[in-house]
């Protein structure tokens, strides 16, 4: 029936409390708080009306409690409108002594909503597909779903949000395409760009702030169709030094990595192989966990010896994925043309095996094996020839920690991979 306010005064705090049972039925009570006094003996309470914010004030009624309590019961009950009230002390001698400042109010028409159904319109279901074409259209399905307050005078409407379960004070306002002539459904539209993952409740709030219910039936879900990516990708890459002088003499190289095998004049590629987990998919973007493994195959040849043996990393990875979809014609789901994807994470290189080789047949002994500690950092892109189908280019730095050995490399690769 009304929503309940404070006023401060010079010397007491006044409000209205008004709790409706329905629209029809309810009770109505004045409380102010103070630091009573021994000689107030009882209060006066008047209360004055106006049709609208210009009209003047006008004295409707005037009542009086039985004893100091600060309280009072309105009967019978203020239909709905604009008011103020004003609360006067009596002390022991029974005589007038202090008032209150005006305190206004509005009593509103309570109409208890509810919501009973939430169907999304292009899908008549209650899930929204991030990943799919949808226009945000929802068809609500209750009792009492009023039109909004169209003027300050209204005293009946209905406001309506989508409020996120997780994230109560995150909510969404729609716009209100259609109502029905018995207050029973309405059409409504959100920004599907303004949504993310998510479950959500629909709610309705009349105007003296009662609300629809959290219910299962009033819940919409947001999410995407394919809750979990699980990429698989393999190719090859050549490293290409950066940094580290030591390394580079060591290997007799100069910005390349020296990968081959004996007898062969050019560079032979690196393999690579990477898999990615993508368990949490918002609007902006994804978020997932993923491992890399790198193997070289070493082979250089100096004046007066030859080396050769094999260069392995492996990472772990975080990462970050943001799909790139484009709307098909005649579809109601967007082709997914690519993605772009940071990643990095540490991990382990290694040396197994390297031996240096001189004339004679003789070599080194004990083969060189070393195990370090290395950090890897990286971008790429993913071109998709079907939904499941991709190429993926990139490159990566790496940075391998070996003790007064510390180098750079940039690993550009190419790969095919595929998605489950």
């Amino acid at each position: 029936m009304a929503i309940r306010k404070k006023l401060l005064s010079a010397l007491l705090i006044a409000c209205l409390i008004s709790t409706a049972l329905s629209a029809e039925q309810g009770w109505q009570m004045l409380e102010w708080d103070e630091e009573m006094p021994e000689w107030v003996m009882k209060y006066e309470v008047v209360i004055e009306q106006r049709t609208d914010e210009n009209s003047p004030w006008e004295e409707i009624r005037r009542l009086i409690t039985e004893d100091n309590t600060p309280q009072i019961k309105i009967d019978p009950l203020l239909p709905p409108g604009f008011y103020r009230y004003t609360v006067i002390t009596y002390n022991l001698l029974d005589v007038p002594d202090v008032s209150s400042d005006p305190f206004e109010f509005t009593i509103y028409e309570a109409h208890v909503p509810s919501v009973r159904g939430v169907e999304v319109t292009i899908n008549h279901t209650s899930t929204i597909y991030l990943d799919e074409v949808n226009d945000g259209i929802l068809d609500i399905r209750g009792r009492n779903l009023l039109e909004l307050q169209q003027d300050p005078s209204d005293m009946s409407y209905t406001n309506y949000y989508l409020m996120n379960q997780r994230r109560r004070n995150d909510s969404v306002i729609p716009e209100i395409l259609e109502y029905s002539d018995n207050n029973r459904s309405l059409k409504v539209r959100f920004d599907v760009n303004e949504l993310d993952a998510g479950n959500y409740n629909f709610v309705a709030v009349d105007a003296s702030g009662l609300s629809s219910a959290l219910e299962k039936n009033n819940q919409l879900v947001i999410k995407f169709r394919k809750a979990v990516d699980f990429d698989v990708s393999a190719g090859v890459t050549y490293p290409i030094m950066v940094f580290g002088d030591r390394l580079k003499k060591y290997l007799n190289t100069d910005a390349i990595l020296p990968t081959g095998i004996k007898g062969m004049d050019f560079p032979l590629p690196s393999a690579t192989v990477k898999l990615t987990l993508m368990p949490v998919k918002r609007r902006f973007g994804y978020f997932g966990i993923g491992a890399t493994a790198s193997y070289s195959r070493l082979y250089t040849k100096a004046d007066g010896y030859e080396f050769d043996g094999n260069y392995i990393t492996g990472h772990a990875l975080f990462v970050y994925q943001l799909p790139i979809r484009i709307k098909v014609k005649n579809s109601d789901k967007p082709h997914h043309i690519a993605t772009i994807e940071l990643h990095g994470g540490p991990g382990l290189a290694m040396f197994n095996d390297t031996r240096f080789h001189f004339s004679r047949g003789i070599k080194s002994e004990p083969p060189i094996n070393s195990l370090d500690i290395s950090a890897l950092a990286g971008i790429s892109g993913q071109i998709y020839f079907t939904n499941r189908l991709y190429m993926e280019f990139g490159a990566d730095f790496i940075i391998p920690f070996i003790e007064q050995l510390i180098s750079g490399y940039i690993q550009p690769n190419l790969s095919i991979g595929w998605q489950f």
